[in-house]
């Protein structure tokens, strides 16, 4: 892995490439943002150029010296990825004292080679308040040609203490389009179905590389026949498809979604914004009919998605809120789009 190879994250490549050429590397970095925007790739790109036998002028590692293939291959003997041990806890995989402990028992020695060692800690969230506490006296007194590298996505979820000795990098969504982009180049998506899951990844390629795309427009069917019912059913219709939803929480965030991802589509289309915007570039047609609704309506269903997409993750009662949800969904006498 190399600088080039990151997509979407050219201000913190451009900062760290920096930093390392004019010699002001920090001992310490927390990589904040969402999974799947790059941050461990990044994490890799740095520990090869502070490797290469044979750096690029522009601060890069060259990808193809022995150190470069053996980071690579996962081989490098100076690149340690901490990260939370399956049967460390049933439920939620955790990183331990004892693997901190290791660690710190390494940098008593020098690195292997003439480079550095880069200790990649990933997620740093699931380290145990005693691991995260055992890693503050290397954060405090960092050993010569050692660098820490923390992943998280968001700060708040880590000790203000850990956090405080760190230099905190933003990696940011990277863009629809070029995650669109990506998906038509490495999976051979058609354009409609790329940009489809490009919109439901949330700015994270490594989320739409697991989509399938079959399964999402099947669930898509699947939730605009919900709402096609809903809009012109009766009050029990809506319980009863809240009392359903409430069973799946697979299918509940599918719903969720989607359904954002629709009405916003359809206040986008009404707006008239560039096609280029819209993730549902399939269902032009069934589009403009339901666009044409009026705006106050579009509004509160949106709203009313968002609000209950809220209300559950503050883990409020699931069926209660479907039910609210479905009530303020219903659209007597207006017909839903096609799927």
């Amino acid at each position: 892995m190399t600088f080039r190879e990151i997509l979407g994250q050219e201000r913190v490549i451009s900062h760290l490439k920096t930093a390392w050429q004019k010699g002001r590397l920090s001992h310490a970095y927390l990589f904040l943002g969402p999974e799947g925007v790059g941050k461990a790739c990044t994490a890799r790109a740095l520990a090869a150029a502070l490797n290469c036998l044979a750096p690029l002028k522009g601060g890069d590692a060259c990808g193809a010296c022995a150190s470069c293939r053996r980071l690579a291959a996962g081989v490098h003997p100076d690149f340690l990825v901490i990260a939370p041990t399956k049967e460390s806890h049933r439920y939620q995989p955790q990183i331990k004292i004892e693997q901190i402990r290791e660690f710190r028992r390494l940098t008593a020695y020098p690195p292997f080679g003439d480079g550095w060692r880069v200790a990649l800690i990933k997620p740093a969230e699931t380290m145990t308040t005693e691991a995260a506490n055992a890693l503050l006296k290397t954060l405090e007194e960092p050993p010569e040609r050692h660098l820490l590298l923390l992943t998280a996505q968001v700060e708040a979820d880590l000790l203000p203490t850990v956090v405080s000795r760190c230099h905190k990098l933003a990696f940011v969504p990277l863009p629809a389009t070029l995650v669109a982009r990506e998906l038509r180049e490495r999976r051979g998506l058609a354009p409609p179905q790329a940009r489809l899951l490009a919109a439901l990844s949330g700015g994270s390629l490594g989320r739409a590389l697991t989509l399938d795309p079959e399964a999402i427009l099947a669930q898509r069917r699947q939730v605009l026949a919900d709402l096609e019912a809903l809009s012109g059913g009766s009050a029990s219709l809506a319980l009863d498809w809240a009392q359903r939803l409430a069973k799946s929480r697979p299918d509940l965030d599918s719903f969720l979604s989607l359904a954002q991802l629709w009405y916003r589509d359809l206040l986008l289309y009404r707006f008239r914004a560039p096609k280029s915007l819209l993730a549902h570039q399939d269902l032009l047609p069934e589009m403009a009919r339901e666009a044409a609704a009026p705006l106050d309506r579009l509004f509160q269903q949106f709203t009313a998605l968002g609000t209950a997409q809220r209300h559950l993750q503050a883990n409020l009662n699931p069926e209660l809120t479907l039910d609210m949800l479905g009530l303020r969904l219903q659209r007597r006498g207006q017909s839903h789009a096609a799927r």
